[in-house]
Formats: structure tokens, C-alpha cells, sequence
């Protein structure tokens, strides 16, 4: 996912005439261990909290159970989230010291969404919120603005459809553990609103991502070409309608949690193609 949001980020500043090899490799070498970091630390304190052993594993929620499993022990990952962190910390300095302090309100950001995440953000039904815009719009922002040491409408609305998909992945993928969470004290929105209602809301939202991409090609804020990123729409439906029919079991709803992933990932993909486009037929 890192390489995907650095890769869109960055294809759009090349479609603006703005691309420097460098600078995308330290860009994806960051973001990463930045993700590496927050979901290693999200791993461990679910395993002091207990949510994991009591989570039902599926292949995309219920933990790592690296921890659980004894397979790596507390403190290891522990030295890994910091040894991750600390090699994207020069990374971010380089950049800010070179753009300006534009980006630091970034940086800002997401050290702070590292460090609170698990702790705080996701016990005040702010998880999926935090999820959605680091992994989404402010890489995507980020990554353009260290190209092309500048901002663009386009690619603050380019990153609003990917934003929503990345925070329902993780949405989703709390449904089946509601009990598990709300036994360890984290607040979010499934929780809240129960499994059915939940599944309700998913699908308006993720219909929303959807039809933004639309939208923004047709108010003129993204290229024409961001429309391939419509292919996202057979996984998509498939994900939408496992949702809504198999809220309430958890081996029905898997196809539905695999397809929303899906979609995330191919809709950056093809948000990306579609920004080089115009390079590529050039060539």
C-alpha cells in the first residue's frame, strides 16, 4: 500500500512535469517504514490488551499472531517499531529541510498517528479517521509536494477516494471483532453501531468513494484518464454485497473483506495509470 499511495502521489506530479528518481525511492522507502512501524505498535499493544488472543483470525483481521503465537516476543517488536522509525526519521528530515516547513504539518501528523494510534485514536472512534487520511490523501499530498515543492486541488481530491476505501478496509475488518475490541476498551464505529447498521453505513460510504472519482473528473480537478480507476467496480460491488448479506458471519463475510481490500489497492493502481496516460502516449 505504501509503494501504491507514494506511486500515485508521485505520478501525479510527473503529469504536471515534475519527477525525480530519488526522491520517490526515499519516499517509498519512508512512508513504509512508517506503516511498518504503526502496525507493529498496533500489534503489540493489542497483544498487552488482550484483543488478539481474543479476536477470531481471519486472513485479513484478527492480528498478526506473530505475538500471540510466541513466534516473535514483545520486546522484539518493540526494537523493530523504533528501528523502523528511526530510519524514517532522517528521511522526513531531509525532505522538510529541502520543501520547507510545509511538510512538517504532515510529519507532525503522522508521528502522531504512530505514536496515539492504538492507545488513543482508536479508543475515541478515531481509528478509521487517522487510517483513512495518513494512508490516503496526506501520502498522496506528500508525496507530490516533494516532487513538485508545490500543492494542486487535483491531488487533494485525487486522494479523497482512496482515503475512504483505506479507512473501510480497516472499518470492515472490525466487524467480526467487535466483542474482542470492546473487551479491551477501544471505541470505533462498528462498535457503535452494531454489526448490521455497520454494514449499512459501509456501503454508502464506500458507494461514495466510488462516485467521487466521477465527480472529481467532471468538475475538472482530476484528468480524464482517473476514470480507469472505475475498474475498481466489479470488487466493489462484490465487497458492498457480501457486506450487506453476511454481516453477521464471519466465513460469508471473508470474500467481502478480501474484495474491499481489492478495491483499495487496484482504484491507486489505476488512479496512477491514469495520470501517466498522457506520458506514456507520448513516448
Amino acid at each position: 500500500m505504501s509503494f501504491l499511495l507514494v506511486s500515485l502521489g508521485t505520478a501525479a506530479a510527473a503529469h504536471d512535469g515534475f519527477f525525480n528518481l530519488t526522491f520517490y525511492v526515499l519516499s517509498i522507502v519512508g512512508v513504509t517504514m512508517t506503516q511498518n512501524a504503526v502496525n507493529v505498535l498496533n500489534d503489540y499493544h493489542d497483544f498487552k490488551t488482550g484483543v488478539d488472543a481474543r479476536a477470531r483470525k481471519t486472513p485479513f483481521s484478527g492480528g498478526s499472531r506473530f505475538l500471540v503465537s510466541g513466534l516473535i516476543k514483545p520486546r522484539s517488536a518493540l526494537i523493530f517499531a523504533s528501528a523502523s522509525l528511526l530510519l524514517a526519521l532522517p528521511i522526513g528530515i531531509y525532505f522538510i529541510i529541502l520543501r520547507g516547513v510545509a511538510l512538517l504539518g504532515i510529519a507532525i501528523v503522522a508521528a502522531s498517528s504512530v505514536l496515539f494510534y492504538t492507545n488513543t485514536f482508536a479508543r475515541i472512534y478515531l481509528g478509521e479517521f487517522f487510517a483513512g487520511l495518513n494512508l490516503g490523501p496526506l501520502v498522496i499530498i506528500g508525496s507530490y509536494y516533494v516532487q513538485a515543492a508545490g500543492m494542486s486541488l487535483g491531488t487533494i481530491a485525487v486522494g479523497i477516494a482512496p482515503g475512504i476505501m483505506i479507512a473501510m478496509v480497516l472499518y470492515l475488518n472490525e466487524i467480526p471483532d467487535i466483542e474482542a475490541d470492546d473487551s479491551a476498551g477501544r471505541k470505533n464505529l462498528p462498535i457503535m453501531l452494531g454489526r448490521k447498521r455497520a454494514a449499512e453505513v459501509y456501503a454508502v460510504i464506500e458507494g461514495f468513494a466510488i462516485v467521487w472519482i466521477p465527480i472529481s473528473v467532471l468538475t475538472g480537478m482530476t484528468p480524464i484518464g482517473t476514470l480507469l480507476a472505475l475498474g475498481c467496480l466489479p470488487f466493489a460491488l462484490k465487497a458492498i454485497r457480501g457486506a450487506l448479506q453476511n454481516y453477521n458471519d464471519l466465513e460469508k463475510l471473508i470474500p467481502a473483506m478480501g474484495a474491499n481490500i481489492a478495491t483499495a489497492y487496484v482504484t491507486l493502481l489505476l488512479l496512477a495509470v491514469g495520470y501517466l496516460l498522457p506520458i506514456i502516449m507520448r513516448v
